[in-house]
Formats: structure tokens, sequence, C-alpha cells
């Protein structure tokens, strides 16, 4: 008897090709929106990514005058001009005039709280100004007198 029975189908076959296909499409449309995210986060981090290289390009112009400049500091021209400058330091060939009011030497020699007696006066290493008029009255000032 088994043999003798066939069994049929409900569904016809252009409905199950329908199904098929419709589930065929339905694949295709929800990998198409999972798909979307990732490209969309591709083309931000493409876009940042080309951001970042014009920074890194304009930092590295940056960099490269700074280096030029620096090797230009480095000529003697460059530091001996550098030096007269931040030291108001005179050349060699110039005479340098000093106008020094009598009141302000008598309190420097009176003995002023910076400055101690010309032997007992030692150079900081955190206070460069008081370093300075330790050299100049232990060494210059000597010279004059």
């Amino acid at each position: 008897m088994s043999r003798n029975t066939q069994i049929i189908s409900s569904i016809s076959r252009k409905a199950k090709l329908n199904i098929t296909s419709f589930i065929f499409i339905l694949f295709i449309i929800i990998s198409i929106i999972v798909s979307i995210n990732p490209i969309v986060t591709m083309i931000s981090k493409r876009n940042q990514i080309a951001s970042l290289e014009n920074e890194l390009n304009i930092a590295r112009k940056e960099n490269i005058e700074l280096l030029a400049l620096e090797k230009s500091l480095y000529s003697n021209e460059m530091i001996k001009q550098e030096a007269l400058k931040q030291f108001n330091i005179a050349e060699t060939e110039d005479k340098i005039v000093y106008n020094v009011n009598e009141i302000d030497k008598l309190k420097r020699e009176s003995g002023s709280d910076s400055i101690q007696n010309e032997e007992k006066a030692i150079y900081s290493n955190n206070n460069l100004w008081e370093n300075l008029k330790i050299l100049y009255y232990k060494e210059i000032n000597n010279m004059d007198n």
C-alpha cells in the first residue's frame, strides 16, 4: 500500500518558487542594510585620516622650519648677536660709558640684603641675576679699585 500512495503537496510549484525568491530578495535587502553601517563608518574614518594627515603635514612643515631656525642659531654670528641682545653686552670695539648714581653706589657698598661682602658672597644655582651681581662685585669692581 505504501508503494501505491502518492503524497500531493499542498503548495504549488509556482508558490514555492515565489516563496524562495522572496526569501532570497529579503536576504539580499537585509545584507545591504547591515553592510551600510560599516561603509558609513569606513568613509568617516577615511575623512578623519585625511584631516589628520593634513595636520601631520602642517606640523612637519613647522618642524622643518624650526629645525632650519635652530641650525641657523648655531652659527657663531647668531650666538654672538643673541648674547649681546640678552645680556646687554657690547662688542669689544664699542666703548661703554657708565653713569652711576652716587646714592645707588653708596647703597650697594653699605651692604644690601641681596649682596653680601665681596669675600662672603656665594653663587646660587637658581638666581641668575644675583649671580651676575656677585660676579660684578667680585671680579669687575675689584679691577676698578
